[in-house]
């Protein structure tokens, strides 16, 4: 019995190696300006689009993975935060060790609210959608997803803590419509990257 039990333990820390895979050798694929130019917001654009202004520019982040029987994994990660579309459109550029992908915001000024479009690689790898308000001096990102076996959950990106140099994020994860709420996979730290000028 004991041989079975070291042998599931040991098959769960590999498992989990493959996930993270090897934080030493994993490369940060990232190109700040003039590949994705800041922008700025335009100034004919709704009254709230201003919500995500603390956002924009670029981000070290060190992200802690959550594991139950685990201490947290961590991770540093760079993001990359601009505006499109002629300043009406955030897109957010997440460039990690082990996924990459954009997520877009746009204001809608009838529900006070952001509709967003989120895609990773290598997963999920499939669209998914989101709605994010401001209040309380807190952005919170709501996504509804339904996993393998047909549960929908609700998980939430809550951005605190927000000065002109740094926010956390905290997530959290619901499986009943959201009465009650668990802490979710991870927490990160965002501090911003000043350019440096001669």
């Amino acid at each position: 019995m004991k041989k079975q039990s070291r042998m599931v333990v040991a098959g769960s820390i590999l498992f989990s190696l493959l996930l993270i895979g090897d934080a030493g050798s994993q490369e940060i694929l990232y190109q700040p300006d003039p590949d994705s130019p800041i922008g700025t917001r335009n100034p004919d654009a709704p009254k709230g689009t201003d919500q995500y202004d603390f956002l924009i520019g670029d981000w070290d982040v060190e992200v802690s993975l959550f594991n139950a029987e685990q201490e947290p994994f961590i991770y540093k990660a760079k993001w990359h935060n601009h505006w499109i579309a002629d300043g009406y459109v955030v897109m957010q550029e997440w460039r990690g060790p082990y996924a990459t992908g954009i997520e877009l915001r746009s204001y809608d000024p009838a529900s006070d609210r952001w509709q967003g479009r989120n895609i990773y690689y290598p997963s999920p790898g499939t669209w998914y959608s989101n709605i994010a308000e401001m209040k309380d001096k807190q952005m919170t990102v709501t996504t509804v997803r339904t996993d393998a076996g047909g549960l929908e959950t609700l998980s939430r990106e809550i951005y605190w803590d927000i000065t002109d140099k740094s926010f956390r994020i905290r997530t959290e994860r619901s499986t009943d419509g959201g009465e009650n709420w668990q802490r979710g996979k991870y927490e990160l730290i965002a501090n911003r990257i000043v350019a440096h000028t001669n």
